[in-house]
């Protein structure tokens, strides 16, 4: 829980602004009439009708009902029931929804474009507030995305996407709003208890893992008090298989003849191997003594550790000598097929283990408190909380590899299709003794802190004038602290290698079959690993006794916002006009040179924002909305500080004067619902993008590096542009059977710093899903397929321009129900074992890198009473 609600109900703006809120409601006790429920100010807007369907079929209809009576551009995913949401993850659900793709990481989704932008700029809620969220991996960037490997699904009844800006939703997407809806012991029947276990198998890793989750629910007779308690843990395997090359060509390389070379410095084959545990916990009280007030009290708590091996057999270029009657180069000037050796005297073997152990814990947790009152003509919400998230990653990297004879660890490499690294000692990978400890034993703790504070009032007052219904006003108070710090406590690598560390000390076996879905004969697919606990044990013990402070900085920000939203109503159409007001102040926090420093920013932004929904018939819709919002930097974009890796030699520098992004966007949508589970829509969809922060990454000296650095700066350089169509089918069949559809098409441009015009990251042009299902009184079964064209992509520092393969990828399930409260499923993630493919068009089209997956399979077995 965030420690700094207590210092937020202290401060004055705080204190001013609850004294308002509470005036307010006390000046309106009085009559009373009926109130109904709201769900923190994201509330259905209109009268919904009640859907009673259960199963697939129940699900989508509640869905598809949502969207239908919603004044936004609004797609939902409904829980068929507790325990069953459509799939393994939230993020693997959202790939359904039209205007959607995915960013798979490890496997499991981890973050989603929506409409042409990348995933920190869309926004997840939870119950209609922000949530506070660290990453963990020390290569990657820091930013506002919400890591979806957080949450389990079980918990969550439902979730809603806002595609369209309204005034009292919170800013700070451009793509699209996630709010995620927990389950509440009132709206559910009095002793409902729910319990699952589950079995997971990852095919790669030949290993099962575990997983269970149980649900109890309560409530008075007369329902004005309920309870509701939630645990969930989930354990599995994640298994990634990756061959890659790091950074760009380069024409730094001269061969045996003397002749100067473009070629990658760097590539290797890697194996990441990782546990991880997944927790999630949930504790909702409500409480509503009288029809018209409803207090509630509601705590949510998110952990995730996944402690891995990342064992990469690395290949370096310049460890050795290149030879002059080896290469080859391509027509792009690029070489793509070498030998090296250890010849050059450094004594360094060129092919080596780089063995890196991680121990990341992760948390988040939530806690809200929610009161909502209505009397005569208004209805008055308040709502305070507090969410932090905290992320510890120890780490230690190791390099291991023959240096008594260096030429054993010469190799001959081909990047020309899927990587190739081949040994000249064949039998260099059969034995972990040949590979002694040397150049690299590091040791680092990293740190990463956010915090949210947050209270708001919200006032609706229902008018009779003319079409206007009701007129909806609010204020909110947001304060958030992201920090992040790198302690760096190298291990004595002289030491170490006086110890005489061997691979042998540390022996974890040997991997083989790796890359079988993409990999060359040539492709290393088979070596030695570590067993990193002993690994720990030494860096524990000799690590070092002062602390090197790699990175330290923090953001602040102060958000102030009010909002006014008119809705109105008429014969045959309906919507709300509104403005939302938002400032910021930005206090940066950091150290430059190793001197402490800061630097502050304030802006604010008028917010405006229509959405109509006019019945052509009864069955057919004819939607528009435009608005204006914003998305704020990336928090690494904005330190005031550097974060300096030496060992492969790069450098990010951030500053906090950079704009956020802005966004104009407009929608035109036709839908017609030609049955209560049936819709064919079309939605054309524009978004103007100013202020776009480019992310740009070039060789140069730099402080802090041995000698040249890739460093990595971002700042506001022109627009960006996005226009696409979404379209929609889905029909629920009387016989059972049901049919799922849809298709966006996405044309997203910005122009580069250098003058060229490129489509935006992570932004397929054509992508599409389709799934169908059957359920009757015994089975439910669903087959659900996506595919994603290609897009570009940012990875392992590539520096240029690189584009990712299409990716596809078919999901199944199964269900029986085998009695009235005991279901058995059995599902199956990734069943082909499709594979990322990154390519770079500007080197020849070499590939870049490829992760493999695997596929996942799940058996389990869930009660319900």
């Amino acid at each position: 829980m965030s420690k700094k609600l207590t210092n937020l109900i202290k401060n004055n703006t705080a204190m001013r602004f609850i004294s308002f809120s509470t005036i307010a409601l006390t000046g309106a006790m009085g009559n009373v009439y009926a109130a109904e429920a709201a769900d923190n100010n994201l509330a259905d807007k209109s009268d919904v009708e009640i859907i009673q369907v259960k199963g697939i079929r129940g699900s989508l209809t509640r869905a598809l009902n949502s969207k239908r009576f919603s004044d936004s551009v609004l797609d939902s995913i409904s829980a068929e029931d507790i325990g069953k949401f459509p799939d393994k993850n939230i993020g693997d659900a959202m790939q359904r929804i039209p205007g959607v793709t995915v960013v798979r990481t490890y496997g499991e989704v981890s973050g989603v474009t929506v409409r042409g932008t990348a995933p920190e700029h869309s926004m997840v809620l939870l119950n209609g507030q922000n949530v506070a969220s660290v990453g963990w991996f020390d290569l990657g960037g820091i930013n506002r995305s919400f890591n979806f490997e957080m949450l389990a699904s079980e918990q969550v009844s439902g979730m809603d996407l806002y595609k369209s800006v309204e005034a009292d939703v919170n800013e700070g997407a451009i793509g699209g709003t996630v709010n995620l809806k927990t389950r509440k012991p009132l709206e559910l029947d009095a002793g409902t208890v729910f319990a699952s276990v589950e079995g997971a198998y990852h095919e790669n890793s030949e290993e099962w893992d575990p997983a269970y989750s149980a649900l109890g629910s309560w409530k008075t007779d007369d329902e004005t008090f309920g309870i509701l308690v939630a645990y969930s843990n989930e354990q599995s395997k994640v298994y990634r298989e990756t061959l890659s090359n790091f950074g760009t060509p380069s024409g730094s390389f001269t061969d045996s003849n003397g002749v100067s070379h473009n070629s990658y410095g760097a590539m290797s084959s890697i194996l990441f191997d990782e546990d991880r545990e997944r927790t999630s916990s949930q504790i909702t009280v409500q409480y509503a003594p009288t029809d018209n007030l409803l207090i509630g009290l509601n705590y949510n708590l998110f952990e995730l550790n996944n402690d891995h091996i990342n064992t990469a057999q690395f290949g370096i270029v310049g460890f050795g000598t290149l030879d002059g009657n080896s290469t080859t180069t391509n027509n792009a000037g690029v070489l793509t097929q070498g030998t090296t050796n250890g010849a050059n005297g450094a004594g360094l073997p060129p092919l080596f283990n780089n063995t890196v152990l991680r121990k990341p814990e992760m948390q988040t947790d939530a806690l809200n408190f929610t009161l909502e009152y209505t009397v005569n003509d208004w209805s008055i919400g308040i709502v305070a909380g507090s969410s932090s998230a905290e992320g510890r990653t120890l780490q230690s990297s190791t390099w291991w590899g023959d240096t008594t004879n260096a030429a054993n660890g010469g190799y001959t490499y081909d990047v020309a299709g899927a990587l190739e690294i081949i040994p000249t000692n064949s039998d260099y990978m059969s034995s972990h003794s040949n590979f002694d400890i040397f150049q690299e034993f590091t040791y680092i703790n990293y740190v990463r802190d956010n915090d949210i504070d947050y209270i708001q009032s919200d006032f609706t007052y229902q008018l009779d004038k003319g079409m206007f219904t009701t007129l909806d006003f609010g204020l909110k108070y947001q304060s958030q602290t992201f920090a992040s710090r790198g302690d760096y406590r190298d291990v004595d690598v002289n030491k170490a290698i006086a110890d005489g560390l061997n691979l042998s000390d540390y022996n974890g076996g040997f991997v083989s079959g790796l890359h079988s879905k993409e990999g060359r004969p040539g492709s290393l697919s088979a070596f030695p690993v570590a067993d990193g606990a002993g690994i720990w044990d030494y860096a524990y013990q000799n690590q070092a006794d002062t602390t090197t402070t790699l990175s330290q900085f923090s953001i602040e920000e102060d958000i102030t916002a009010f909002y006014v939203k008119g809705n109105f109503e008429g014969d045959g159409f309906r919507g709300n006009v509104g403005l939302r007001y938002v400032g910021t102040d930005v206090l940066s926090k950091g150290s430059i040179d190793g001197l402490p420093s800061q630097g502050k920013k304030d802006y604010s932004n008028f917010l405006p924002s229509v959405n109509i929904a006019a019945d052509i018939s009864d069955d057919l819709i004819f939607r528009f909305a435009a608005g204006s919002t914003i998305s704020r930097p990336d928090y690494d974009a904005m330190q005031m500080a550097e974060t300096i890796s030496v060992s492969f030699a790069t450098a990010t520098v951030g500053s906090p004067n950079l704009e956020p992004y802005k966004a104009d966007q407009y929608d035109i949508g036709l839908e017609w619902y030609f049955d209560e589970a049936s819709i064919v829509g079309a939605t054309f969809f524009i978004k103007n993008i100013s202020d776009y922060i480019e992310t740009t990454a070039a060789v140069e000296p730099y402080d802090g590096c041995s000698q040249t650095c890739l460093v990595t700066r971002s700042r506001n350089v022109g627009t960006g542009d996005v226009t696409g169509l979404e379209l929609q089918i889905q029909h629920a069949f009387d016989n059972g059977f049901g049919v799922q559809g849809n298709y966006t098409y996405t044309d997203s441009e910005r122009t580069t710093s250098d003058g060229k015009i490129v489509p935006l990251d992570d932004v397929s042009k054509n992508s599409f899903n389709l799934s169908a299902y059957y359920e009757d009184d015994n089975f439910s079964a669903r087959l659900a397929y996506n595919y994603r064209d290609e897009f570009m992509r940012q990875y392992n520092n590539s520096g240029s321009a690189s584009v990712n393969d299409a990716y596809s990828q078919l999901d199944a399930s199964v269900i029986w129900h085998a009695m009235d409260n005991l279901d058995i499923s059995l599902e199956a993630v990734n069943l082909t074992n499709e594979a990322l493919v990154l390519r770079q068009p500007d080197f020849g089209n070499v590939v870049h890198s490829i992760d493999e997956f695997g596929t996942r399979y799940f058996l389990g077995a869930s009660i319900k009473f």
